[in-house]
């Protein structure tokens, strides 16, 4: 394959991998504030989370199962994709925020399918 078969089949190749990551990813610039001691202005930055000052180098995992870092290209965090029902199936999130589906009547029991379904 040559020319622009090539081209179509690595973009019908991107596309695909694209679609089945449906999470969610954000970002937001470095936030600053300066301090006066004395005569000397004193700059400091830092990212903001939900009026929360986070200081650059941080990474932090929310109850939410979001995920975020700090750092001097500014705030980044991402969660998950979104999962589709199986049929009599279950989802469950952990603490750590590992994703199973199990038996909708027997929640001990793994359901035939133990992967994320995007869509």
């Amino acid at each position: 394959m040559s020319g622009m078969g090539g081209y179509v089949l690595m973009f019908t190749v991107i596309c695909a991998l694209w679609r089945a990551t449906d999470g969610a990813a954000w970002a937001a610039p470095l936030s600053s504030e300066t301090t006066m001691y004395g005569t000397r202005p004193v700059t400091t930055q830092y990212c903001e989370w939900e009026g929360h000052k986070m200081m650059i180098g941080s990474s932090w995992k929310t109850t939410a199962c979001v995920t975020c870092s700090c750092s001097e290209n500014g705030l980044y965090c991402y969660s998950h994709g979104v999962y589709a029902p199986i049929p009599g199936c279950q989802l469950l999130v952990d603490e750590t925020c590992a994703v199973q589906f199990v038996d909708s009547s027997d929640p001990w029991q793994a359901c035939g399918y133990n992967s994320a379904i995007t869509g």
